[in-house]
């Protein structure tokens, strides 16, 4: 009889061979002692495997949608239970409200991250359907936002607490589909209890008529999940002037502006794309028989031609279609410079001037923008505690950096799919409890040999 151990999944498995015994042949009193041994350890480990597998407890937890506000752009969730343990999970479903910025955020109590609220599935996303890259027409499209499966899953710290409640607070963007006609979409959280924000009321989106091509302003964005941020700046182009390869595109960022340019991203010579934004809507725009646009086209490629904190230039690669269109692109991570910009979950004094230069260097637009910029997260407004020094002085003070923050049942019918959704087992805890196993082991053979080690010495081999 032989065992052995092996690991699958986070799991130890006992494997056990056994030697049948020959007619007639007595057992010995060592085989007696091994079948003792297996027992026990098969037993030990059968315990420990239901003793620590994580459960699904949205049937035991509370998880009470509060608020959605905004058009579905703002929402909270009060969330509370008893007696959880590491690696417990429950899930929350939401209908046309915002997801989680960057995807998760920590959810924390008494100031302890005791776990993870995460975007789990994604089953629709009208903003989605307006931004593909290439034109597309979906019949099955209905207009909308987002709706999508929220997952809480519990750590270690849970377990310090008897019982718990706590709250998440969300804010991101939350793009409805552009239609053809006026429509009203429900907003709604169903968790133990289900809560419908205010409807949604969507126009008939205009269409575009242009007489030039001209620069528009930037898009701004702070991510308080992860620390992200994104620069965009946008070309509004005209099927009677298309922008043509070789043609730079210029943004300088004034000496008094909050923000400036960093490094992280897009160095020079990397190549940025700008989309065909969904709001690139004409006559020729396909529409499905529910209404919705899909904008799609070919995007503007762009290569980073110099870059600093204050100027980013790029060069158009390829000739553009004739068609009238805005695009837009991230062209750069940004930063910082002046947090007393920062007021109620957006920063403003972003001042830029944007310059559309022809091949042969002659201005074909140029303008000067003083706008802002939004911080989405979750529990945004300790993010823009941290992000408040001094106005600068000469020297600018370097930007304090923001920490990531903090976050948050139904069942899904069964038509529906999600459009896109890793679902990973979550951790057991059991992988942390394999040290204590081990060592019950060692303590119980080193305590049968002792026993028996008189009637060992006499059993010849």
């Amino acid at each position: 009889m032989l065992f052995t151990f092996k690991k699958e999944s986070g799991i130890i498995i006992l494997s056990i061979s056994v030697y049948i015994i020959k007619k007639g042949e007595k057992m010995n009193f060592r085989s007696k002692i091994t079948i003792f041994i297996l027992a026990a350890l098969f037993s030990v480990m059968s315990f420990g495997s239901s003793a620590f597998a994580a459960e699904n407890i949205t049937s035991r937890l509370k998880i009470e949608p509060k608020s959605i506000k905004n058009r579905g752009n703002e929402w909270s969730i009060d969330i509370s239970g008893q007696n959880v343990k590491e690696g417990d999970w429950a899930t929350f479903r939401a209908e046309n409200v915002s997801v989680i910025p960057a995807g998760k955020v920590d959810l924390k109590y008494k100031n302890e991250k005791i776990g993870e609220i995460s975007v789990d599935k994604k089953y629709s996303d009208g903003h989605d359907l307006n931004y593909q890259s290439v034109v597309r027409n979906d019949e099955n499209a209905k207009p909308g936002a987002i709706v999508w499966q929220g997952k809480i899953v519990f750590n270690k710290n849970i377990e310090k607490y008897a019982d718990f409640k706590t709250s998440i607070s969300n804010n991101n963007a939350n793009y409805f589909s552009l239609v053809n006609h006026d429509t009203t979409i429900e907003t709604k959280i169903i968790g133990s209890t289900t809560l419908k924000g205010e409807d949604v009321k969507l126009t008939k989106s205009p269409l575009l008529n242009l007489n030039k091509t001209v620069v528009d302003s930037a898009a701004v964005q702070f991510n308080s999940n992860d620390g992200g941020s994104v620069f965009g700046p946008t070309i509004t182009q005209s099927k009677n002037n298309p922008v043509k390869a070789g043609s730079k595109f210029k943004v300088t960022m004034h000496e008094d502006s909050s923000i400036r340019f960093d490094n992280k991203t897009y160095p020079v010579g990397s190549t940025v794309w700008f989309s065909k934004i969904r709001n690139s809507i004409s006559a020729s725009t396909p529409v499905n028989k529910y209404g919705v646009y899909f904008a799609g086209g070919p995007a503007m490629e762009l290569k980073v031609v110099s870059r600093s904190e204050t100027e980013i230039v790029l060069e158009v690669v390829k000739d553009m279609p004739a068609v009238d269109s805005i695009y837009r692109g991230w062209i750069s991570s940004i930063k910082i410079v002046d947090g007393s910009s920062i007021k109620n979950g957006t920063i403003s004094d972003v001042k830029q001037t944007t310059e559309l230069i022809s091949p042969e260097g002659k201005t074909i637009d140029k303008k000067y923008f003083n706008g802002g910029g939004a911080i989405f997260g979750s529990n945004v407004e300790t993010y823009a505690k941290i992000r408040k020094p001094a106005k600068p002085q000469k020297p600018a003070p370097a930007p304090t950096p923001a920490p990531a923050q903090p976050q948050p049942a139904v069942e899904v019918s069964k038509a529906e799919k999600p459009s896109e959704g890793k679902v990973q087992a979550p951790n057991t805890g059991f992988e942390k409890s394999q040290n204590f196993i081990i060592l019950a082991f060692a303590i119980l053979g080193v305590t049968t040999a002792v026993v028996f080690r008189k009637k060992l010495a006499k059993i010849k081999i």
